[in-house]
């Protein structure tokens, strides 16, 4: 029995040893394994995160101590002959093995609740930060920020200040994630859905698609600036003070809805590049040609289905009027236009 002690205590120790050394290890470099942490919600998980690391590296060191003890403790010798004594279980240690995980991840769940709660509260006043309505659409993102009536395709906010983000689809199942801000939320077709964030760093980031939404899910992506509140301030007062050209509406609107699966370079994306675009000829996948004028981009917009280019997925889905109005198209017809001419410069941003 004394015997028994002493291996227990010895493989206790070394289990002790290696949860110590794993969960120095958690604390000691877990920033180095996951994006930067940039919003107050992104504090909370983080927390819960590294405490589940802690207890994920306390059960391996309990499987991994004692069976390298045994390995090394109890191994067979070679003047050993025989077998060993037949071992039929321990009805406590079976009971304890059971009971206390299934106690641990109650408690974990519960852990998690509470952070959630926090989080997502259920009630929350405009006044009291900052509203952003989020449409995603194959394959890009459009911010709407209703205080202000100003809309734009960078996420622009203010640090140190809660916003709570109104989330819609307008085809597919979308999922809108910043990795910095920890928080990710699904926009899903015919309803709305929400999420809180809280930035508490400037800085440039990038929101992505979380769900594979069709051929253009990698270049879903939008630009996220946290600026201080006075820089806030100003760029929407800039954004609401803007007396824009057609060709400077038409390149915002291409920049905002087009531009994740087109290019203005010549780059081949999901669909056919914009550069040199207007009044070329171009295949079609049932062989025919066309050329590409103002009947042509209209009819593409409302009803992209109809003419297919050769080479390309039938991927884009259409802009109804209540989404693109007839006025964006001749801004967008504008800006192609201007552009394959050469009149028109893409600014410098």
């Amino acid at each position: 029995m004394n015997g028994m002690k002493k291996h227990l205590l010895r493989a206790t120790a070394l289990v002790g040893l290696l949860t110590a050394v794993l969960a120095w290890a958690v604390y000691r470099y877990f920033d180095r394994f996951v994006p930067l942490q940039a919003s107050d919600e992104g504090a909370q998980i983080d927390r819960l995160l590294r405490l589940e690391f802690v207890l994920i590296a306390f059960f391996f060191a309990l499987v991994v101590g004692f069976t390298l003890y045994a390995v090394f403790a109890f191994r067979s010798r070679p003047d050993e002959p025989g077998e060993g004594a037949p071992i039929h279980g321990w009805t406590p240690l079976e009971l304890g093995w059971t009971i206390i995980p299934l106690l641990i991840v109650v408690w974990l769940g519960w852990k998690g609740y509470q952070d959630y709660i926090r989080i997502r509260p259920f009630s929350f006043a405009p006044r009291e930060g900052l509203l952003v309505q989020v449409e995603a659409f194959q394959f890009g993102w459009s911010f709407r920020y209703p205080q202000y009536q100003v809309t734009s395709s960078t996420l622009v906010l203010p640090v140190d200040t809660k916003v709570r983000f109104e989330i819609r689809s307008r085809d597919v199942i979308h999922s809108f994630w910043v990795p910095e801000f920890r928080v990710k939320e699904d926009a899903v077709p015919g309803r709305v859905t929400y999420t809180f964030i809280t930035p508490k760093r400037t800085g440039e980031f990038t929101v992505r698609c979380a769900e594979l939404c069709g051929a253009g899910h990698a270049f879903m992506r939008a630009p996220v600036q946290v600026v201080t509140q006075e820089e806030f301030q100003t760029w929407v007062q800039q954004q609401m003070a803007q007396n824009l050209s057609p060709e400077e509406k038409g390149y915002r609107l291409v920049k905002q809805f087009c531009l994740s699966c087109h290019s203005l370079d010549g780059t081949r994306k999901v669909g056919p590049t914009f550069q040199g675009i207007f009044g070329r000829e171009t295949a079609l996948q049932d062989g025919s040609t066309v050329v590409v004028d103002e009947a042509y981009i209209r009819e593409s917009v409302r009803n992209p289905q109809a003419k297919i280019v050769a080479g390309f997925p039938p991927a884009m889905p259409p802009f109804p009027e209540d989404r693109l109005s007839d006025e964006d198209l001749d801004a967008i017809i504008a800006f192609l236009k201007a552009f394959t001419e050469g009149t028109f410069q893409i600014p410098e941003e």
